[in-house]
C-alpha cells in the first residue's frame, strides 16, 4: 500500500457519530428527537413498524377476551375511557408511565455500555426504602424533603446495583445472576424494614392495619409529589420529571465524549480498550447510573402513586421498566413512547377492574402487547440487514 492510500475504517453496526460539544435546550431536545433515527432504518418506518405490531398484540388480546365470553367492544372503550377518556384519565396515564420511563432510562444507558443489569426490581425497591427513610425521619417544607428523599433514593438504587458492578469486575460473577439474586434479597429487606420492630414499620395508631400489618406510615403531606395544570390536565411533577431525564439522557448519549465512549464501549470493548476506555470504570459507573434512575423511580412510586411503603412496592415496575427498553432497542425517544403505552393499559385496566373484568384478561391483553412490541426490533433488523446486502449486490 502506498503513503497516500489510506484504507476505509471497519463499519460497525450503530456505529455512534462523534460527539458534539455544547448543551443548550435545542440540542438537548434535537437528542432526544434524534434517537429516533436509525442509520439504516427511518423514524417513520421505527414507529409504523411499532404501531402495526401494537395492533397485532391487542387484536390478539382482544380475540382472547372474546373467547371468554367478555366483549371486545367493551374491553377497547373502557381501556380508552380509563386511559386518555378525560382529563382525570390521562393524568393517570403519565402518572403510570412516569417511573416506566425512569428505569427505561437507566437500562438504555446501561445497555449501551454492553452490561445487562436486570435487577431494576431490586433497585426501584431499594430507592423507595432510600426515599422513605428521608420522609418519615426528616420534618421540613416540600423544597427540602422531596430533593432530599429523590437524592437517597438514587443513591440507595446506585450503590444497590453497584454490588453487582463489584462483583462482576472484581471476581468476575456474571451480573445477569448477581442482579436477579439482589431482587429478591432487596423484597425480603422491604418486609424485614416494614415488618413488626423494624425503623420503617407502621406504629399502632388506630388506623386499618396499623402496628399489625407489613406497611409504612403513609407519606405526610409535604412529601407528596405536586402536580401542574398544563391544557386543564393535571401533570405529575413525576412525569415532567422523566421527560426532563429523557432529553437529558439522549443528549448524552449522542452528544458528549462521554457517552461517545459509553457507546464505543458497549459496540466493541477491543476498541475501547484501544483508546484508552476502561471498562471496569466506565462500566461501573453505567451500572451504577441504571440503579439510580431504577432508586428514583421508587421515590416516584412513594411519593406519587402508593404513599406507603408494602411489600409489593415496586410492583413489577422494574421489570416492566426493563422490557421497555429493550422493546424500544435501547432508544431514549421510543422509550418514552413505550412507556406511554403501558401507562396507558394500567390506567385503562384499572376502569377495567372497576367494570367487572377480571384482572387476568387485563394481563393477557397487556402480556400480549408487551410481546408484539418486542417483535419490531427483529422485523427492522432484517430489514436492515436485506438492505445492507442489496446495496452490496449492486455495488
Amino acid at each position: 500500500m502506498s503513503r497516500t492510500e489510506v484504507s476505509e475504517p471497519p463499519q460497525v453496526e450503530d456505529r455512534p457519530d462523534p460527539p458534539r460539544a455544547g448543551l443548550g435546550v435545542d440540542r438537548a431536545v434535537g437528542g432526544l428527537i434524534g434517537s429516533l433515527r436509525s442509520n439504516a432504518v427511518p423514524a417513520g418506518e421505527q414507529v409504523l413498524a411499532f404501531l402495526a405490531f401494537l395492533s397485532l398484540g391487542l387484536s390478539v388480546g382482544l380475540a382472547l377476551a372474546w373467547a371468554t365470553g367478555h366483549s371486545p367492544g367493551m374491553i377497547l372503550g373502557d381501556l380508552f375511557e380509563g386511559s386518555l377518556g378525560d382529563s382525570i384519565s390521562i393524568g393517570y396515564t403519565l402518572t403510570a408511565a412516569a417511573p416506566l420511563i425512569l428505569v427505561a432510562l437507566g437500562a438504555v444507558i446501561c445497555m449501551r455500555a454492553g452490561q445487562f443489569n436486570i435487577g431494576q426490581e431490586g433497585q426501584v425497591t431499594l430507592g423507595a426504602i432510600g426515599a422513605g427513610f428521608v420522609v418519615f425521619n426528616i420534618e421540613g417544607s416540600s423544597w427540602t424533603v422531596i430533593p432530599l428523599a429523590f437524592a437517597a433514593a438514587a443513591a440507595a438504587g446506585a450503590l444497590w446495583a453497584g454490588i453487582s458492578a463489584l462483583l462482576k469486575f472484581g471476581r468476575g460473577v456474571d451480573i445477569v445472576v448477581t442482579s436477579m439474586m439482589l431482587v429478591f434479597l432487596a423484597e425480603e429487606l422491604l418486609v424485614g424494614l416494614i415488618s413488626g420492630n423494624g425503623p420503617l414499620h407502621e406504629k399502632g395508631d388506630g388506623g386499618l392495619g396499623a402496628g399489625t400489618a407489613s406497611q409504612s406510615p403513609r407519606v405526610p403531606e409535604d412529601a407528596i409529589l405536586p402536580s401542574v395544570k398544563i391544557l386543564g390536565v393535571d401533570v405529575p411533577a413525576a412525569f415532567l420529571l422523566a421527560i426532563v431525564a429523557a432529553v437529558l439522557v439522549a443528549w448524552f448519549i449522542r452528544s458528549t465524549q462521554a457517552g461517545y465512549r459509553l457507546r464505543i464501549l458497549g459496540q466493541s470493548p477491543v476498541v475501547a480498550r484501544t483508546i484508552g476506555v476502561s471498562a471496569p470504570r466506565l462500566g461501573t459507573m453505567a451500572i451504577a447510573a441504571s440503579g439510580a434512575f431504577a432508586g428514583a423511580a421508587g421515590a416516584v412510586i412513594l411519593l406519587g402513586q402508593t404513599f406507603q411503603l408494602h411489600p409489593t412496592t415496586a410492583s413489577g415496575i422494574g421489570w416492566s421498566g426493563l422490557l421497555i427498553a429493550l422493546a424500544a432497542r435501547t432508544n431514549a425517544a421510543v422509550s418514552v413512547l413505550l412507556a406511554l403505552v403501558f401507562g396507558a393499559m394500567v390506567a385503562g385496566g384499572g376502569l377495567l377492574g372497576g367494570s367487572g373484568v377480571p384482572v387476568d384478561i387485563v394481563n393477557v391483553i397487556t402480556g400480549s402487547i408487551i410481546v408484539a412490541l418486542l417483535c419490531p426490533p427483529v422485523l427492522l433488523a432484517a430489514v436492515r440487514r436485506r438492505r445492507i446486502r442489496r446495496a452490496v449486490e449492486v455495488a
